[in-house]
């Protein structure tokens, strides 16, 4: 998310921190300030190591600094434990002693800090606003009282008015905000305290932080309105704004805080809903904003616009010190040729595995009987995977849909949650870490594999219901940069067609309309696009045949956010002829640029290799396996060497499966649930080496 940033100093935090491990699990902890996760790392060592982690601060502010154990464990008689030598803040050195320590275990309670943290818990640093107390960074982009923006352009930055070295007012209202444009008219609004205008804004695409100062009573209760007022459909595309935060004199409001409604249409008191984020109706977003945070004083604070979370740090960079090297997730994807590129603008590559069961019976992913949630996805991370591609059914999202098949004692978060309530508590841990999420539509009814009829839809569950769905999936996680695509459909086969016109078959025509419909909502994700099985030039894997994309290509609303994807197994999986080939398994790097890798190499997009898994029970299997994990980091040809141009990545990929649960190629965990370190070893060398920004 693209924010202004003011009234905050750049901070240096060091933990120094050892631990011993257990069942080959190091122990871990997280670095919160003021509640808010800035950073964790994994302590591999018995001895003190420094973990850095550089966040912005509030500046001239105290701030509640704490280091929290979340994975305390024993197995066979052998404690994971984690000791805190001292944390430095700033070149402050302060002692465990210095803090309290929150015990998170069954016992609970508070004590005085002390160096080991025996039990899972908070030790919790109060540190005084002097160790924060340099100079605030300059404010840019910011808007006056009552300044008129520039012509809406679909686009455009957000709207600036003078600078703030101009602005007058003792209270600053500041609106993070995006939209989507229609007619290349962006989405506009008003902002208004009491009832009364105080400005305007136009949001473009990227997120940005309008910016107002206007003058208050003090310790008075007000309320801070921001009104939408252009909303329109123009030739199918919607005109939308999001809302991601207002912040008031240093204090954020979320849409959806308790304190903040939404009254649909004229602002009149009726149809008054609960907060969020996104505007679908002409509408007010109205904030009920405390007396305090409008004292006789606030005349002093500085004149800049503070950022969205002015309280709390931004995404921090962790140094490598830290064993994870995972931060926070800070931005979204798009796409460039054959590439997938981050925020910061560098190629990228997703490399993951897939987590499967909610979309079956369980209604819930597998081996939640077996660890907690967060300690299998740091398994996954720990395994060198920074993408978890998360199936989901239509049946899941039936209302109130519970799970099953979770061991509560040691997923205690997940007490009495629905399914998606599920996918909430994995999600928000995703964006706490660093890891990315693919959402997978993997089918409509509940149960196993794809569709049974081959297409996306069934009588139960028509198109218009998944696409019900999927608004509401992109609607929800809107605002958390950890979910970074969505795959529209799992394995369409039989008789799914591509770019035939016949609107029951058509997979093409259907991934353009649910993609667009996705787009309508939340223009940031990437859209996963896989195959068909049947074209005229041949057979291949449910959802890996793209013959179709050489004369109709998918084309979405919104540009450069469009990956192909295929799925491809090895010969145990079926009996194809290529695997009998005398020249196998070298002729295989033919079949796979046939198939769909001269999307790739002809630069057009990306392709994700969404599905490929083996038990290696054979060495046919243990060849393939090599082969496809050599392809896809780059050797096309098979001269073991790379092929890649200077910059790029090689293909992305999603593992199937981690858990050991599939009948036809196990998992990354084998059935005692310990991992496979002969496929680990087969798939590491393709394993994207770096951090996505």
């Amino acid at each position: 998310m693209a924010t202004t940033s003011t009234g905050l100093i750049k901070s240096k935090i060091v933990v120094n921190a050892y631990g011993t491990s257990s069942d080959a699990v190091n122990p871990h902890f997280r670095l919160m300030i003021d509640g808010k996760d800035v950073g964790q790392a994994s302590v591999g060592s018995a001895e003190p190591k420094a973990y850095t982690f550089d966040v912005d601060v509030s500046s001239g502010q105290a701030h509640k600094v704490q280091v929290v154990y979340d994975n305390d464990d024993v197995n066979a008689g052998s404690n994971r434990d984690l000791g805190i030598k001292s944390i430095v803040i700033n070149g402050h050195t302060l002692s465990p002693t210095d803090a309290s320590y929150e015990r998170h275990d069954d016992a609970g309670g508070t004590m005085a800090g002390q160096e080991g943290l025996w039990w899972n818990g908070a030790l919790s640093f109060s540190t005084p606003a002097s160790l924060y107390g340099a100079t605030p960074d300059t404010a840019t982009n910011t808007a006056t009282s009552g300044s008129t923006p520039a012509a809406p352009e679909a686009d455009s930055a957000a709207t600036g008015g003078s600078d703030a070295s101009a602005a007058t007012g003792s209270s600053t209202i500041t609106i993070n905000a995006r939209g989507t444009a229609a007619a290349g008219q962006n989405a506009h609004f008003t902002v208004l305290a009491d009832g009364k205008k105080i400005g305007e804004g136009a949001a473009g695409t990227e997120s940005k932080d309008f910016s107002f100062k206007t003058d208050l009573a003090a310790d008075q209760a007000h309320k801070i309105q921001v009104q939408y007022d252009n909303d329109a459909t123009v030739n199918g595309q919607d005109r939308n704004l999001h809302v991601g935060s207002v912040t008031i004199n240093g204090h954020e409001y979320a849409p959806t805080d308790s304190a903040v409604s939404y009254d649909k249409g004229a602002l009149d008191g009726k149809d008054v809903i609960k907060g969020q984020a996104d505007l679908w109706w002409n509408g007010t977003l109205v904030v009920e904003a405390d007396k305090g945070l409008f004292t006789s004083g606030s005349a002093s604070a500085p004149s800049t616009s503070p950022s969205t979370t002015p309280a709390a740090p931004t995404a921090p960079v962790t140094t490598p010190s830290t064993d994870s090297g995972a931060g926070s997730s800070s931005g979204y994807l798009h796409t460039e040729g054959s590439q997938i590129v981050d925020s910061a603008g560098n190629n990228v590559k997703l490399t993951g595995v897939n987590w499967f069961g909610a979309e079956g019976y369980a209604f819930a992913p597998q081996g939640l009987w077996q660890d907690s949630y967060k300690n299998i996805m740091n398994q996954m991370q720990d395994q060198g995977f920074n993408t978890i591609r998360l199936p989901w059914s239509d049946a899941m999202l039936d209302n109130g849909r519970m799970p099953t098949g979770i061991d509560y004692s040691k997923n205690p978060e997940l007490q009495g949650k629905t399914s998606l309530e599920v996918f909430d508590k994995i999600i928000e841990y995703a964006d706490q870490t660093g890891m990315k999420i693919i959402l997978d539509h993997h089918r409509s009814g509940d149960g196993a594999s794809a569709n049974e009829n081959g297409l996306w839809y069934t009588d139960q569950y028509p198109e218009s219901k998944m696409i019900e769905n999927w608004k509401m999936l992109a609607q929800r996680y809107a605002d958390n940069p950890s979910v970074v695509a969505a795959d529209l459909h799992n394995e369409p086969h039989g008789q799914a067609t591509w770019g035939d016109g016949n609107q029951a078959t058509d997979w093409k025509a259907a991934a353009e309309r649910i993609g667009n419909a996705v787009q309508s909502v939340n223009p940031n994700w990437l859209l996963i696009v896989e195959g068909v099985e049947n074209s005229s030039e041949g057979t291949y894997w449910w959802g890996g045949n793209l013959d179709g994309v050489k004369t109709n290509p998918v084309d979405f609303n919104v540009d450069n956010k469009l990956v192909y994807s295929v799925h491809d197994y090895p010969p145990s999986m079926a009996g194809f002829g290529w695997f009998n080939d005398p020249s196998y398994p070298n002729n295989m790097k033919d079949i796979w640029t046939d198939a769909w890798g001269w999307i790739v190499q002809k630069d057009i997009a990306p392709v994700l290799v969404g599905e490929f898994g083996t038990k290696l029970e054979t060495s046919q299997d243990k060849q393939w396996l090599d082969a496809m994990v050599k392809y896809m980091d780059g050797d096309y040809n098979g001269d073991g060497k790379s092929d890649l141009a200077a910059g790029d990545q090689g293909v992305s990929f999603t593992y199937w499966a981690w858990s050991p649960g599939s009948g036809d190629t196990g998992g990354i965990m084998t059935d005692d649930w310990a991992v496979n370190t002969a496929k680990m070893h087969a798939i590491e060398p393709a394993l994207f080496d770096g951090t996505i920004a």
